[in-house]
């Protein structure tokens, strides 16, 4: 896709932080999106930046309307410690 685009190019789907820094160091992204990782992990910039263990997401709450759970319940690193 990278020598088809010549534009920003956002890599998605699967990436942790290994993965993400190694697509950006080897040119076949610019950006990496991390929806599920960052949905489990509001503090997720500074888990990979301290290279902090992150939250597990929760499929099954995804998509639930009521009771709203999963989207703002997953605890920050301060309430883990």
């Amino acid at each position: 896709m990278r020598k088809a685009f010549k534009g920003t190019f956002i890599a998605a789907g699967g990436y942790d932080r290994e993965d993400g820094n190694k697509a950006v160091a080897e040119n076949r992204a610019d950006l990496v999106a991390y929806g599920r990782h960052f949905l489990a992990n509001p503090d997720l910039p500074k888990r990979f930046e301290i290279n902090a263990p992150l939250n597990k997401y929760n499929r099954e709450t995804f998509y639930v309307s009521d009771p709203v759970v999963g989207y703002t319940d997953y605890p920050f690193l301060e309430e883990i410690s």
